[in-house]
C-alpha cells in the first residue's frame, strides 16, 4: 500500500507540473494527492509547498533555457508577495481542518467557474503597461495575492497571471515566466512558517516533488504548443472530481 502511495504521489506530482506551467491551480491535484494518501488538510496544505519550490524552480529554469528572460520587476513582484505570503501562512496554521476543507471544496468550484469562462485573455496586438503607475497597482495587488498563495496555493497561479495578462499585457510566455519564478519566492517564505510549526510531511512532499521537477521541467519547454480546448476539457474533469472526492470524502 505504501509503494502505491508512493506511486499515486509522484504521478500527482507530473499532473501538477503540468498544470501550473501552461496554467493554474494544480495544487488542487496534490492536495488531494496528499490527503488521498491519509494526510489531513492541514499537513496537505503544508505539505504541498515542498514540491510547489521544486516545480517553480524547474519551470523558471525551463523557460529561462528557451529565451525568456529575467527583469527587476519581478523581484519586486516576487518581495510585494513574500510579507502577503507569510501573512496567510500564519492564517492557515490556525484555521480547524473542517473548515479548510470547505474552503479548499468552494476553491474548486470557484476554479471550474473560472476554466469554462476564461476570463484571462489578453489581445495578442496590446502592447505591455509597465508605466510607473501600472507598477504601483501590480505592486498592491500581488501582496494581497500573496496573502491567498501563503494561506492555500490552489489557484494561486491564476491570481499571479491575472494582472500580468490583464494590468501590464504581458505575453503569455513572459507571464508564466513570471507565475511560477514569484510563486517559487514567496513560497519559501510560507514553507518556513510551516516548518516552524511542525506541519510537513517531509517524505511525502520530496517524492512529489520528483514528480513536479520532472513535469515542471519538460511542461515549461513545450508549453507554447499547448492545445488550450483539450487543456480546458482535462481542467475541468480533473476539478470536478477532487471538488466530489474533497466534499463528501474528507
Amino acid at each position: 500500500m505504501e509503494i502505491i502511495h508512493l506511486l499515486v504521489i509522484f504521478l500527482a506530482g507530473i499532473v501538477v507540473a503540468f498544470i501550473n506551467t501552461v496554467s493554474a491551480a494544480g495544487s488542487l491535484v496534490s492536495l488531494s494527492a496528499f490527503m488521498f494518501v491519509g494526510l489531513s488538510s492541514t499537513e496537505a496544505n503544508a505539505t504541498n509547498r515542498i514540491p510547489i519550490i521544486f516545480q517553480s524552480y524547474f519551470s523558471a529554469k525551463g523557460f529561462e533555457s528557451k529565451g525568456i528572460k529575467s527583469d527587476a520587476y519581478k523581484w519586486w513582484l516576487a518581495a510585494a508577495c513574500v510579507p502577503g505570503a507569510v501573512i496567510g501562512a500564519l492564517f492557515a496554521v490556525k484555521i480547524p481542518a473542517e473548515m479548510f476543507n470547505k474552503i479548499l471544496a468552494g476553491v474548486m468550484l470557484l476554479f471550474l467557474i473560472i476554466t469554462l469562462v476564461n476570463p484571462l485573455k489578453k489581445n495578442a496586438d496590446s502592447e505591455e503597461r509597465i508605466e510607473l503607475k501600472h507598477k504601483i497597482v501590480g505592486l498592491i495587488l500581488y501582496f494581497f495575492i500573496g496573502i491567498y498563495g501563503g494561506f492555500i496555493q490552489a489557484g494561486s497561479g491564476f491570481f499571479l497571471m491575472a494582472p500580468a495578462l490583464l494590468l501590464h499585457r504581458f505575453g503569455i510566455n513572459k507571464t508564466n515566466y513570471y507565475k511560477v519564478s514569484i510563486t517559487l519566492i514567496y513560497t519559501i517564505a510560507a514553507l518556513a512558517i510551516f516548518i516552524w510549526k511542525g506541519n510537513i510531511h517531509w517524505y511525502y512532499g520530496l517524492v512529489m516533488s520528483a514528480g513536479t521537477s520532472l513535469g515542471g521541467w519538460l511542461t515549461s519547454r513545450w508549453s507554447v504548443t499547448v492545445n488550450e480546448v483539450w487543456m480546458k476539457r482535462l481542467m475541468v474533469s480533473l476539478i470536478l472530481l477532487l471538488t466530489v472526492y474533497v466534499w463528501f470524502f474528507k
